[in-house]
């Protein structure tokens, strides 16, 4: 595996999200045409939209709203390390309720600045400390751009809405896939001429473990007959407990140096370099 991407690679990818996009829009005409199941489902008598539950908080009350008196010390302490952040995001985003697309291009300009910055925290913490970059990124940085897809999921699983958590997973990982993949390495191929490479020693067994983990989680689907509860979550929170540690060791255990200057096949590099 030559583990590098051209640009044709990376333009397959977009074409590939753009397929996926395509299959979506005509999901209704696509089954009506390859309708094979039998349409007996159990019917549920309560419907999500008429749940009452307890209605969110505004963002004024749970966010820029002062703690209070019975709060604990720690979570006053971490109220004022993030105020400051809390006022910025509060002055430069208006209300969603009042102009709801300049807050949503606000917020993924936000999110777009912040996800930078921590990539870039990360990469320069893992290259002093001497962990590879693609193992920061199968943990620590993979976790953090996730936090916001776990407070939605949840958020909307509490609602009654499991297909949209469930979607939401989905959809989200195959636009990292296809378009957070695709359209930077197509850009930096454009920009620099060249193919990119992929630094990564366990990618091939990444992949095949990505693929078996989905499978795993497919016929933990089967097993509860498709109804969300505790035993889908201890089995995804195993089964990527599993990938993550396995991942870990492959990288690890297959990582090669590129140039060990410090090598007696370089030792005339040294020599030259004293004289």
């Amino acid at each position: 595996m030559h583990r590098r991407v051209n640009v044709w690679e990376a333009v397959g990818l977009v074409i590939l999200y753009a397929i996926y996009l395509i299959g979506l829009i005509f999901d209704r005409k696509i089954q009506s045409i390859c309708r094979t199941v039998d349409n007996d489902r159990d019917m549920i008598d309560e419907n999500p939209l008429e749940r009452e539950e307890e209605p969110l908080k505004s963002f004024k009350e749970t966010v820029c709203g002062h703690p209070e008196k019975e709060d604990s010390v720690w979570r006053k302490i971490w109220w004022g390390i993030k105020y400051p952040a809390v006022i910025l995001l509060a002055i430069t985003t208006p209300s969603a309720r009042s102009i709801f697309f300049l807050s949503m291009l606000l917020a993924v300009i936000w999110i777009s600045i912040i996800s930078y910055f921590v990539t870039w925290f990360l990469t320069v913490v893992g290259y002093n400390i001497g962990i590879p970059d693609s193992i920061m990124g199968l943990t620590i940085l993979a976790v953090g751009t996730s936090v916001p897809e776990i407070v939605a999921s949840y958020i909307v699983a509490k609602k009654g809405y499991g297909s949209m958590a469930m979607c939401n997973a989905i959809g989200s990982n195959t636009f990292d896939i296809f378009i957070c993949l695709g359209l930077p390495w197509f850009v930096a191929a454009l920009i620099f001429s060249d193919t990119i490479k992929v630094h990564s020693s366990g990618l091939t067994i990444t992949t095949g473990m990505l693929v078996g983990t989905a499978l795993v989680l497919f016929i933990s689907f089967l097993i509860t007959k498709f109804v969300l509860g505790k035993v889908v979550g201890w089995i995804s929170l195993v089964a990527y407990a599993l990938f993550v540690a396995a991942a870990i060791y492959f990288e690890i255990r297959l990582l090669k140096k590129t140039c060990d200057i410090e090598s007696p096949k370089y030792a005339y590099l040294n020599k030259e370099a004293a004289n």
